[in-house]
C-alpha cells in the first residue's frame, strides 16, 4: 500500500493499525471507530520507528482504505 507520495506503507505499521483498529476499546457501541483512539495506539507503538507524520500519513491511508472497504461489504 501507498501514501499519496508514493512512499510505501510498512508492513509494522500496517501490523499496528490492524490491531488497534479492532481494540474494544477503540470501536464504540454502535460499531463506529473512534479514530483518535487507533491514531494514539498507533504512535505508542511506532513512535520509537517512525515520524509523527509518516505515522499520520499512513493512519489516514490506511483508516480510509479500513473504511472504503467496510461501507462495500455492508452494500
Amino acid at each position: 500500500m501507498l501514501l499519496p507520495n508514493g512512499s510505501m506503507i510498512k508492513n509494522d505499521v500496517i501490523e499496528s493499525f490492524n490491531t488497534a483498529v479492532v481494540k474494544h476499546e477503540n470501536v464504540r457501541a454502535d460499531g463506529s471507530i473512534e479514530w483518535n483512539f487507533v491514531d494514539a495506539d498507533m504512535h505508542m507503538d511506532l513512535s520509537g520507528i517512525y515520524s509523527s507524520e509518516y505515522i499520520g500519513e499512513c493512519m489516514e491511508v490506511l483508516a480510509d482504505e479500513f473504511t472504503e472497504s467496510r461501507y462495500q461489504y455492508w452494500t
